[in-house]
């Protein structure tokens, strides 16, 4: 039975009685749905299951509404700020939102986040360049309670997407890839680490040389407003921050594959 032969009452009567026995103890209080149903059939891979079926979010917002004892937060579909904003004014009793691909390919672009859904304005920070700064010496000591050629590349990783989208990003993503294998190469060197510079001039060097001063002091609520425009230009789909973060994701796993194929013993 194909997904577009599925009643839409059914499936919330489904959902409805879903909800009801898991609830029904008293324990279990607080949902995370996702507003795309999942076919559990063969002919229907994972990847189909994230592009096939359509998002209903009005689905949650009806769970919200009618069963307001229960707290309920969204997944699906939602990559941006605004996206998220757009959610909770539509259904303002909706708890939460899950965003993962969204933050995890662009996290600069959540920056006005305590701001435009909490009100919250203690701490917003100035640009990127203060990001990165106040990262540095966060990663300084991590290295210096840490072994780099282990926990570098992790470390670095971090601000890796901190500048999607934008002009010469990918230069600095390579940059930041050789600054992270440095540790291993000058241990299979025999050479030390100790006459290199710290992991914080180095990131913030790769910066400086590769991303013009615009984008380096470009506020959040500036870089928000670009963001805004390209939604509304954009015709469909996810962004091109999550469809490029996509592809390096799947190319990083098939390197990590091919990598641990070559060290495995044969």
């Amino acid at each position: 039975k194909g997904y577009a032969e599925i009643d839409p009452d059914q499936e919330y009567s489904k959902l409805c009685r879903f909800i009801e026995t898991v609830a029904s103890n008293g324990v279990v209080t607080d949902f995370s749905v996702h507003a795309r149903i999942a076919v559990l059939q063969k002919s229907f891979s994972p990847a189909d299951n994230r592009k096939i079926p359509p998002l209903k979010y009005e689905l949650v917002h009806r769970l919200v509404n009618d069963y307001p004892e229960l707290t309920f937060s969204l997944n699906g579909g939602i990559d941006s700020l605004s996206m998220a904003q757009q959610q909770f004014d539509d259904c303002p009793n909706l708890k939460g939102v899950m965003i993962g691909r969204g933050w995890a390919a662009d996290p600069w672009s959540f920056a006005m986040a305590d701001n435009l859904l909490y009100r919250d304005f203690s701490y917003s920070p100035k640009n990127r360049l203060e990001v990165l700064k106040q990262f540095g010496e966060h990663a300084d000591a991590e290295e210096m309670a840490g072994d780099p050629t282990k926990i570098r590349r992790f470390i670095v990783k971090a601000v890796n997407p901190l500048f999607a989208g934008e002009h010469n990003a990918k230069r600095y993503r390579i940059a930041l890839d050789e600054i992270a294998g440095r540790p291993k190469k000058l241990q299979a060197e025999g050479k030390s680490l100790e006459s290199e510079p710290p992991i914080s001039e180095l990131i913030l060097g790769a910066a400086l040389e590769h991303l013009s001063e615009e984008v380096l002091l470009r506020s959040p609520e500036e870089s928000y407003e670009r963001t805004i425009i390209e939604e509304e230009e954009r015709t469909g789909g996810r962004s091109l921050s999550v469809s490029e973060w996509q592809e390096r994701r799947k190319t990083e796993e098939k390197a990590s594959a091919y990598a641990q194929s070559l060290e495995a013993p044969h």
